[in-house]
């Protein structure tokens, strides 16, 4: 593979869309030699702005954005040419945002929900939520209240209600929903007006609902399946933007809305089910506003109450969050299917992914996170995530001379999240263990680049220069706490385990980790299920 990946990257190269862009071309050399020669996760802002860009030492990258203007340009370069000359192209170079490692990827496969051609992301972003107009009329009659400070009589809203609906009627080309047929392809890709069920069961499932496409591959190298065994509900799509807690955003850009259910296919066993959401259409700052109670629906599980009268909003503590519901013991019913139903109580369902993966009985399977951009796997054949779940603080990986000590896997603790900042890690009801990592990388570290600040460490350094306290929702699980000292030293892993968390009533554990001197940070996170 790495042949054909030299091979394609000589061919972007030599393309008149990149002899055209010769700083892009620059920096997409590098970050692909970076790639072949196993650093590819390594390269962060300050190495491009000095080695690509030309940028003094001094470089500050809060004052300086040419890398992140860059990069951006090098993703719409890269669009531009697989949209034409490399439209044929078996393999293909995707940079995904706010990453600088770049990843090649069969064609059939690409990880962009922006593909040409895929309908569920054709439509234009003024669908939103695929509201219906009369729920559109209900806010902009909401506004008009607002914005005059009176009552508007009933009759002249009523008289500018019709206009604005057969106008958007005739403009958008908006249907009743009833009138709609609603389909769902089966396994084999094959459409039929209501479900289709795939021939033979399955052991696990990802499906991003809404998505068009039939696959899509996420950084950790799990492969989603377009929407499938779907009944009712309408496919909605929206630009890119930014939505907190998210390992993807790709995962939250396409949703299945209205009242719509899905029937799986499983085999027998024991199961645990993520269900992914985020509220972007209502909430503080966007086109309909509102908040809390704007959307209330409830889902039900083989006939069974699941979750009633939920509220995102509510669940994720504000809009532009995502927000994962975990259970466990998930079995399928006695006709081999797992029935999802989604019930409207004020406004449309909506579900962005649902995720099935086999887990023990009574548990869920271990949370593992590391604070790399990808995801690792360590010396016992553990893999760990890439991060997610998180709120605040900033990623880094510093450059240290000698390895971390003190555990068989000394590249799991060389990344970090420092700041302030926190995790909300998704859970079903039961008892956790949790243990935090930590090696102290920054102070004291000897480096391989002495004098550059942001990737290496600090030569000087030792007890007292990192304290900081960890919360678990918001009981304190370590106070004061500093790595040198209970490491006896930088670059020396040391881990701190706790017992007998539960989750809240919103299903998370929530670790806050707060600065008392300098920034607080950890390196990697993991979670297991105890005996109830």
């Amino acid at each position: 593979m790495d042949s054909q990946e030299r091979d394609e990257l000589k061919a972007v190269l030599q393309s008149d869309v990149f002899v055209r862009a010769p700083r892009q071309a620059k920096l997409l050399r590098y970050i692909c030699n970076e790639y072949f020669e196993g650093r590819g996760s390594n390269v962060k802002e300050y190495n491009l702005a000095s080695e690509v860009f030309g940028r003094a030492v001094e470089f500050d990258q809060s004052k300086d954005p040419i890398v992140r203007v860059e990069a951006h340009r090098l993703r719409q370069k890269l669009k531009v040419y697989y949209k034409g000359e490399g439209a044929g192209h078996p393999l293909r170079i995707v940079l995904d945002p706010g990453s600088y490692a770049p990843r090649f990827i069969p064609a059939d496969g690409v990880a962009s929900l922006e593909s040409p051609g895929n309908a569920a992301f054709s439509q234009p972003t003024e669908n939103l939520d695929a509201e219906s107009p009369i729920q559109l009329l209900r806010g902009i009659a909401a506004r008009i209240r607002a914005m005059s400070g009176f009552r508007v009589l009933p009759v002249a809203l009523g008289g500018l209600a019709v206009i604005i609906l057969a106008a958007l009627i005739m403009t958008q080309g908006w249907r009743f929903p009833w009138s709609r047929v609603k389909t769902s392809p089966g396994a084999g890709g094959i459409s039929s007006p209501g479900i289709t069920v795939a021939a033979g069961a399955l052991d696990s499932v990802r499906i991003l609902c809404g998505y068009g496409k039939d696959l899509y591959v996420d950084r950790d190298g799990n492969r989603w399946q377009g929407d499938r065994y779907y009944s009712g509900g309408e496919p909605a799509s929206q630009p890119p933007s930014f939505i907190a807690r998210a390992a993807e955003i790709n995962l939250f850009r396409s949703s299945r809305t209205g009242e719509f259910s899905y029937d799986i296919p499983l085999n027998p066993g024991n199961y645990e089910l993520h269900l992914y959401f985020a509220e972007t259409h209502l909430g503080p700052g966007t086109l309909v506003g509102g908040g809390e109670s704007g959307r209330i629906f409830n889902v039900w599980m083989n006939g069974k109450m699941l979750l009633e009268m939920f509220d995102i909003i509510t669940d994720a503590g504000g809009s532009n969050i995502a927000d994962v519901r975990v259970f466990k013991d998930v079995t399928p019913a006695p006709d081999g299917r797992l029935h999802l139903k989604f019930e409207a109580s004020n406004y449309r369902c909506i579900l962005n992914a649902l995720e099935i993966e086999p887990a023990p009985p009574g548990k869920i399977n271990p949370i593992r996170i590391t604070t790399r951009e990808n995801s690792y796997t360590d010396s016992s054949g553990n893999i760990w995530r890439s991060d997610r779940y998180y709120s605040g603080g900033q990623q880094a990986m510093h450059i240290t001379r000698l390895p971390v000590s003190n555990t068989s896997d000394p590249d799991l603790y060389s990344s970090e999240r420092f700041g302030n900042f926190n995790y909300a890690l998704p859970v079903a009801p039961g008892k956790y263990a949790l243990t935090l990592r930590f090696a102290e990388t920054y102070w004291g570290a000897e480096t391989y680049l002495p004098g550059v600040p942001d990737e290496a460490g600090s030569p000087t350094g030792g007890v007292g220069n990192r304290v900081f306290d960890v919360y678990c929702n918001g009981v304190a699980l370590l106070r004061n706490f500093d790595i040198v000292k209970e490491a006896g030293g930088p670059l020396r892993a040391v881990d701190r385990t706790f017992h007998n968390l539960q989750p809240n009533a919103q299903g998370k554990i929530i670790l806050a980790f707060v600065p008392i001197h300098n920034y607080a940070k950890v390196t990697a996170i993991e979670l297991v299920s105890e005996p109830d």
